[in-house]
């Protein structure tokens, strides 16, 4: 009992102490406004704020538990000494897919893995969206046959394979045509 008070006691002359020596200089003045100032600096914007502001980000509500896509088979093929497949995939489930991730495993004759590679999607893929996936493995003699998963990062995904798709929806490329298109508009003076 005497150690575990012992122990409490040392504990809080250490926490006094590093509390005390992170303070700032003016931190024992009265009349200082310093630890308003530092208080004030720290604080972000609210939440309102972000929500209200009109920048190019967006908040998206995701999907919890399975998620479903559509998919043409991929296309595989040899370029130097990589394998390249390449996929097209819809997303065809009522919500977006964050985290979403595609695996692409490589086989041997016996069954056992040889090599693999993954992708993951940064932003949340959204509904209806259909993007083109690049994965490359190095060529190995070994290589019989692959294997892919996809998964998300609030459950798995159910796969249908598709026999026809549209092009990838242009994510990035949406910005610069309408910057192209105001140019257009706009009469030159």
């Amino acid at each position: 009992m005497r150690r575990l008070n012992l122990v409490a006691l040392l504990g809080a002359v250490v926490v006094g102490l590093v509390a005390v020596g992170c303070g700032s200089p003016d931190a024992g003045d009265v009349g200082s406004d310093a630890g308003s100032v530092a208080a004030t600096a720290v604080q972000g914007p609210t939440m309102r704020e972000l929500l209200e502001s009109e920048g190019d980000s967006r908040l998206v509500a995701t999907m919890r538990g399975p998620g479903q896509i559509g998919y043409l088979p991929p296309v595989t093929r040899r370029e130097g000494n990589a394998i390249v497949t390449v996929f097209r995939i819809k997303n065809i489930s009522t919500g977006a897919l964050a985290g979403f991730k595609v695996d692409e495993f490589w086989y041997d004759s016996d069954g056992e893995t040889v090599t693999g590679d993954s992708h993951r999607m940064r932003r949340p893929f959204l509904v209806d969206e259909v993007v083109e996936i690049t994965l490359r493995v190095p060529r190995d003699s070994r290589m019989d046959r692959s294997n892919y998963e996809f998964t998300h990062q609030n459950g798995v995904v159910e796969a249908n394979v598709f026999e026809e798709m549209e092009e990838p929806t242009p994510v990035e490329e949406d910005t610069e045509e309408t910057d192209e298109s105001d140019e257009a508009e706009t009469p030159a003076r």
